[in-house]
């Protein structure tokens, strides 16, 4: 009996772990960039797995020791490690760590209209979001994510990287460019008019990080060139 009352107990608590998101996304994020930006510390804030890795998870950050990137969508984990040599490799997984990750649970999204400009960069894109966020009832004095999928002409993004050498840490960026060709990617995002350099960079109000569709790369967007109409924006419901 006593047995049975246990069982029971440990299933309502993990029910209540996974369910469903109900509300509007409550942003959360651990750790900060100016820690590592400014005082080159790299201690790791959050470990993946304590997230509640429903399905409907969506988070970014960089990896442990700053030597790759982080991307959930859709409670699935992408993680972009650079070796020695620079190259990225991709893997899924949630035994991995962060020195700051912003993540939220999304229950639907909706799509919304891009603006008319040919290059999206975090200004431009940012100041959009806000006019949006206003006009879809979603307030953004509070963060809140955004998507976007499709093909893009170009798009270029850096993937954190920290070597150490000599016993300490410097900050490098290593960065890669798409210029002549389509780029077909799927894109998490993050809107913040007050978490500059905490997990938005310096002097802007968005954070975003890509996954090409093949999940061979994923990296942190700089900037993009949008491809006519083939792009979606999505925000949440």
């Amino acid at each position: 009996m006593k047995a049975s009352f246990y069982f029971i107990f440990f299933l309502l608590i993990w029910s209540c772990s996974n369910r469903e998101p109900t509300t509007f996304p409550v942003v959360k994020f651990a750790g900060a960039l100016k820690n590592v930006t400014q005082l080159e510390d790299t201690t790791n804030y959050i470990f993946l797995d304590t997230i509640n890795p429903h399905r409907r998870l969506y988070g970014l950050g960089p990896l442990s020791g700053m030597t790759g990137e982080i991307l959930v969508i859709d409670g699935r984990p992408y993680v972009s490690k650079l070796n020695r040599k620079g190259m990225n490799r991709v893997r899924m997984t949630y035994d991995v760590k962060s020195p700051y990750f912003v993540y939220t649970h999304v229950r639907g999204w909706q799509e919304a209209d891009l603006p008319e400009d040919s290059v999206l960069n975090n200004q431009n894109l940012g100041h959009h979001l806000e006019l949006l966020a206003k006009k879809n009832g979603i307030n953004a004095e509070k963060p809140f994510p955004f998507m976007l999928k499709g093909q893009f002409r170009r798009l270029t993004y850096h993937i954190s990287y920290m070597p150490k050498k000599n016993g300490h840490h410097k900050l490098q960026l290593v960065e890669t460019s798409h210029t002549d060709q389509n780029v077909d990617v799927i894109i998490v995002g993050f809107f913040s008019k007050q978490h500059q350099n905490i997990f938005t960079p310096p002097g802007s109000n968005i954070v975003m990080t890509f996954m090409t569709t093949s999940a061979s790369h994923v990296g942190q967007i700089d900037e993009l060139v949008l491809k006519g109409k083939k792009v979606q924006l999505m925000l949440p419901e």
